[in-house]
This record gives C-alpha cells, structure tokens and sequence, in this order.
C-alpha cells in the first residue's frame, strides 16, 4: 500500500508539473507570438515610412533591396510587395509566381487595411507568420518570420522547465513520504492490532493519537473492541454457566444437530453411554453400543421410552428427545437420559412397604379373630385364659406395629421438629435406666462409659428413640446370662459419637446391607419379636440429625452400632 500511495502521488505530481509546465510555454508562446506580430506590423510600417515603394515608374525595388538587417529573435524577415491583383512585386527570400490575391493577410489587408495570418509556405517550404499592411489602394506590403523563432523559444523554456522538475521532484518525493508515512502508520497500527485480536488478545487497544479521520476510525475501531470484548465475555459466561450446570446434572444431555453429529454432551451422558473421548462433531449413534437406545433414536415418532441398561451395572433410564430450534430453524435434536432407577426403587419399595404392612397386620389380626371365635366354645376356664393371654399378646404387638409404623411416618415426613440443644450422655442416662431391668432379668451386662460434655442440636425426644431402639436391639440379640452391652459416648473429629457395642447373636455379612429396610428381619422365624422398623427409624432418625450410621457385625461375635452427627 506504501509504494501504491508513493506511486501515485509521484505521478500526480509529474502529471501537474507538466501540466503547469506546458500551460506556462504555451502562454509564452501565446505572448511570443503577439509581440512577432507587433513587431512585424512596425516594421510593415517603418518600410513604409522609410521607403517609397509604391513608385510604379520603378521597377527595380531598389528602396527594398536596400533594407537589411531586419530580424526577429536572430531570425531574418521576409518582406514581400504584392499589387491588387495579387502579383508578388518583389520578395526579398526568394519571389512566388502564384498569385497571392487569396491569401488570407493580402485579402484582410486590401479590405481592412491590416492582415494576419499562421500557415504554411509553399514557397518556403515551412510554417510562417505574416502581417501585411495596405500602403494605398494598389499595394500590400507584407512582412513574414518563420515560427520556428517562437518553438525556437519554447526548446529553451524547456531546459528551465526540466530544471525546475529536477528541484521540484526530490521535495514532492519528500513531501510525499512524510504523508505516506502519516497515512501508512496508523493503518499500520490497526492492522497489528487485528492481528493480535484475531490471535485472541481483545484487552490490546489502537493507539492513534492524529484528530483527522484515521484518528475518528482509531476511536471507532477502539470502541468496536470494547463492545467486542464484552459481547465475547459474556457469551463465554454463559457458555461457562450452561456447561457447569450441564456438568453438574443427574441427567445424561445430549445435543446433536440434524445429521446426528455432536454438538455437546455432558459428562453424565458421557459415562452412561460408555464414552471415554471427545466425540464433539462425530456421528453419534457410531459411539452407542445399546441396540434399545440406537433404535430409539433413529425412530422419529417416539419421542419417551423407558430402557433398562445392563452396564456398566443394571440402571433403569428414560430417553427422552425433543427438536432443538434457533428462531423458527429447526437445527437439531436434544436427547435427556433420566435416571429413574430409584424412583423405581421408591415406587418397589412402597408397593413392598403396603403388601408388608399389609401382611404384618393380618398375621396378629388373624390370630386375634381366631382366638376370639373359639372362646365362644371353650368352657374350660385354664384353656379361656390360655387363650386370652394369647390374645392380649397379639393385641399388643398389634399395637407396637401401628406405633412403629406411626413414628415412622412422622420421622419421614418430618411434621414436627423441636431444635434445641441438649447433652446427649443425660438422654443415654434415662434410656439406660429404662432398660436396665429388661438387661437384669436377662442377666445381661449394661455399661455406659460417658467422654463427652459437649451438647448436640436437634430433636431430644428423636435421639431418645434412636438410644432406645439400639439399645433395646442389643439386649434382645445378646445372649442370656454371659451378655454384655457397652454404650459409649466421645468426641472425635468435631462429631458427637455414640457406640453401642454387644457379644450377641451377630449379623450374618450378606444381611448387613438390609438390615434398615422396612420390616426387614435377620431373624426369619421371628423368635425374637420385634416388628422390623426399629433400624428403619434409628436410620432416619440419624438423617434428621444430619449424621451417619455404620455396621460392623461378625456371625456369633457380636455387634458394633457407631452413630456420627456433626457438632452445629
């Protein structure tokens, strides 16, 4: 671009130069060619002044032969006499045979008394300027040069015109340089500066301090930088809080344009359908495995289908697909994978909750009815009373099991929740008190070692239930006699722990992980009683106090319950 603008600029220059250059010889000429004519016509009218050149009774001209010296610009001038009739007299050059009575300054000069005229010489073989003068009614004097003496003129001109270029030239080459350079070096700055952009720098601003239009488009370029750095950080926020939430959801999410490539998935989606690369721009369906989810997608009707996928382990998932649209294009498709798997679970387990609660209290129902339908045969009072006792313990588990079922209820659905704090050993302390003549009659050691002096926020008649529960679990697993049961309470790593520690019955390893379901018993005979909710409740008891429960139980060794809840 430099050398275009230094290109053009030189030839715009020379251009003008010659232009001024050849205006100037041409007014020159102009004036030279007036001041020859003057000069002819005075000296038309000193050979007339002079000289008697109109004498007829002379024929020799001596008058005129004898005129030297008549020059213009070093050049000699031709005077000729011509008569009316156009019949050259006398010539000082060289004398015509052709009539001149046509010629354009002989005619004016017969009619006006002067005549001019630029033309040819046929006689001279060369451009002329003539001027002739009427002497009197019969005669013409005429005077003439060659033009020669003018371009004569313009040839010297141009050696001064040359000279003036040569100076001319090197100070508009100069000139030039420095508005190329004012020109060129913000362009310049611009176009680094795009540069730098299009390599991701938008902090890198022009900087251009002229106040002339490259200046006003610095500016303007400087504020579209601005507004460009702003558009950019907030679609990169958006694209950042779009991929984070994509990156925190449950659900697998897939986009895909309308030829199934990728436009973006999410680690979720990722690891369900077994993708361990970057996939973004391939074809999707060459990187699914499962036959149900291939088929599913190639189908354009089904827009929801539920499908139970085997690995990496057994999950229950609904698919579900809807169009993706910008403005009213359609440009692809979204695909949802929903996990559903423990809302299938939950819906299995409260099927399975009422055909247990169901069972459970048929099984006393049924043996009160039949109890209380064969007292109205026995007469016998020791077997009425038998059977009455029979009753009344079924009456009562009965009872236990809708209080269980009632508390459980209310824990799950957290109704009422009293926050206080309290200190955790005096509520053991009460509990222990209550059980300690169930653990006598059993002949069964109760300890409490207290380490703690701390308090806990939460429900105190909730931790109540829950220190009964364990505690109550383990004297009925421990064995009679030689028993033992150990409660601990301690601090350990800004948790309140609570230890309840048996030697009884233990708990076989594959009931481990059951044991806090509903109605749940690793006692199948149900020798021991019990309704089966007792863990279910300690366990959402410890939800509610934000904690953890752990297990550890060897078969015929015994039982460790350790309950962690964080200090508030």
């Amino acid at each position: 671009m430099r050398n275009k603008i230094l290109t053009s600029v030189i030839i715009t220059v020379i251009f003008a130069i010659s232009i001024v250059a050849c205006s100037f010889m041409m007014l020159i000429n102009m004036e030279q060619t007036k001041i020859t004519k003057e000069e002819l016509k005075n000296i038309n009218y000193l050979i007339y002044e002079l000289n008697d050149v109109t004498d007829v009774s002379r024929n020799d001209y001596e008058d005129l032969k004898n005129i030297k010296d008549m020059k213009i610009n070093d050049v000699e001038v031709r005077i000729t006499l011509i008569d009316s009739s156009g019949v050259v007299l006398y010539d000082n050059e060289q004398k015509s045979s052709e009539n001149h009575k046509d010629r354009i300054e002989v005619k004016e000069a017969f009619e006006k008394g002067e005549g001019y005229s630029e033309r040819y010489s046929a006689t001279i073989k060369g451009n002329l300027i003539y001027y002739a003068t009427r002497l009197s009614d019969n005669y013409v004097i005429r005077s003439s040069v060659s033009i020669n003496t003018i371009t004569l003129l313009q040839k010297e001109n141009i050696k001064y015109s040359l000279g003036i270029l040569m100076l001319v030239l090197p100070f508009s080459l100069f000139l030039s340089l420095r508005l190329v350079k004012k020109i060129i070096d913000p362009v310049k700055e611009l176009e680094s500066v795009t540069l730098k952009m299009t390599h991701g720098d938008y902090k890198i601003r022009a900087n251009i301090e002229t106040h002339d239009e490259l200046g006003i488009l610095g500016n303007s370029f400087n504020n579209m930088a601005d507004q460009l750095q702003i558009k950019i950080r907030e679609v990169i926020d958006k694209q950042n809080k779009i991929e984070s939430i994509l990156k925190s959801m449950e659900n697998g999410v897939v986009a895909v344009d309308n030829h199934n490539r990728v436009i973006s998935i999410n680690p979720r989606a990722e690891a369900l359908l077994e993708i361990r690369k970057n996939i973004v721009g391939e074809y999707l369906l060459d990187h699914i495995n499962d036959y149900d989810i291939s088929k599913f997608l190639m189908k354009d009707e089904e827009s929801d289908k539920e499908i139970k996928l085997l690995h990496p382990f057994e999950r229950d998932y609904k698919i579900k697909k809807s169009d993706m649209f910008d403005g009213v294009e359609n440009i692809g498709k979204v695909i949802i994978f929903q996990d559903i798997t423990d809302i299938n679970r939950v819906e299995l387990m409260r099927s399975q909750f009422v055909a247990n609660v169901s069972h459970e209290l048929k099984t006393p129902l049924t043996s009160i009815k039949g109890f209380a339908e064969t007292l109205k045969f026995v007469k016998d009072d020791e077997t009425r009373e038998k059977f009455l006792d029979i009753i009344d313990k079924e009456a009562e588990r009965l009872s236990r099991l809708i209080n269980d079922i009632l508390v459980l209820s209310n824990i799950e659905s957290n109704l009422v929740i009293d926050m206080k704090e309290f200190e955790p050993s005096l509520v053991i302390e009460e509990v222990i008190n209550m059980m300690r003549k169930t653990a006598i009659n059993k002949n069964i050691k109760l300890e409490f070692i207290n380490n703690n002096s701390k308090h806990i926020l939460g429900d105190k008649d909730k931790f109540y239930q829950l220190v009964l529960n364990l505690i109550e679990n383990a004297i009925k697993y421990s064995k009679d006699g030689s028993g033992c049961v150990e409660v601990t309470s301690y601090t350990k790593d800004e948790y309140y722990c609570l230890r309840i520690k048996d030697n009884g019955i233990g708990i076989p390893e594959e009931d481990i992980s059951r044991i806090f379901e509903r109605f749940y018993r690793v006692d199948k005979s149900r020798k021991k009683g019990g309704t089966g909710l007792g863990l279910a409740i300690v366990k959402h008891i410890v939800k509610i106090f934000n904690g953890e429960i752990n297990v550890k139980s060897k078969l015929s060794e015994g039982t460790i319950f350790e309950v962690k809840i964080p200090y508030m």
